[in-house]
C-alpha cells in the first residue's frame, strides 16, 4: 500500500469511529508521537557519546579499553564464600 493510500485508509477508519472514542485515540496517537520523539532524543544522545572517542588517539583508546576490561574482570572475578 502506497503512503497516500495508507493515509486515506487511516482517515477513513477514523471517520467511522464514534466521537466518544476519539479522546482515547487522540491520547494513543500522542503517546506514539512522544515515543518517536524519545527515540530520536536517545539516538542523538547515543551518537554524541559515540563521538566522544573520535578525538582520542588510537593508543589512548586501546589503553582505555584495556583498563575497562581489567576493571570489569576484577569486579566479577571475586570469590564469594557462603
Amino acid at each position: 500500500m502506497v503512503q497516500a493510500e495508507l493515509y486515506q485508509s487511516v482517515l477513513h477508519k477514523l471517520s467511522l469511529i464514534p466521537i466518544d472514542y476519539l479522546q482515547q485515540i487522540d491520547n494513543y496517537l500522542t503517546d506514539i508521537q512522544e515515543g518517536i520523539k524519545n527515540k530520536e532524543k536517545n539516538r542523538n544522545a547515543i551518537l554524541q557519546l559515540a563521538g566522544a572517542w573520535s578525538d582520542m588517539s588510537e593508543t589512548d583508546f586501546e589503553d582505555y579499553l584495556n583498563i575497562a576490561k581489567d576493571s570489569g574482570n576484577e569486579l566479577f572475578n571475586r570469590e564469594v564464600e557462603l
